[in-house]
C-alpha cells in the first residue's frame, strides 16, 4: 500500500529474487480478484505460462492463478523476507 496526494493505492509488484530483477509493476486504487487476474494475465503475457507465481498466499491470487492456467505457491520465509526488501526499496525511492 502506497499514499499519493492523500490516496491510497496498491503496488502490485512482481519481482525475480534469483536474477534480482522486477518484472512488472503497476499501481491501482483497488485490491481485488480482478485487479489480480489482469496483472497476472498480463506476466502471462509478457512471459508465458510455463513459471510458477509464488505469492505470499491471499485468497486472489489463487484464484487468479487457476483461472490462468498457471501454477500458484505460496512462498516460504526466506523468499518472503527478499519480496519485502524489493518492495522496501521502492518505497524508498
Amino acid at each position: 500500500m502506497i499514499t499519493i496526494k492523500g490516496e491510497v493505492y496498491w503496488l502490485w509488484v512482481a519481482y525475480e529474487p534469483y536474477i534480482k530483477r522486477y518484472l512488472l509493476m503497476h499501481i491501482y486504487k483497488e485490491r481485488t480478484l480482478a485487479v489480480c487476474y489482469n496483472f497476472i494475465k498480463r506476466l502471462r503475457r509478457l512471459y508465458g505460462s510455463k513459471y510458477t507465481v509464488y505469492t505470499d498466499g491471499a485468497y486472489y491470487y489463487d484464484q487468479a492463478c487457476r483461472w490462468l492456467r498457471i501454477k500458484h505457491n505460496v512462498h516460504d520465509q526466506e523468499d518472503k523476507n527478499i519480496m519485502e526488501r524489493a518492495i522496501q526499496y521502492i518505497n524508498k525511492g
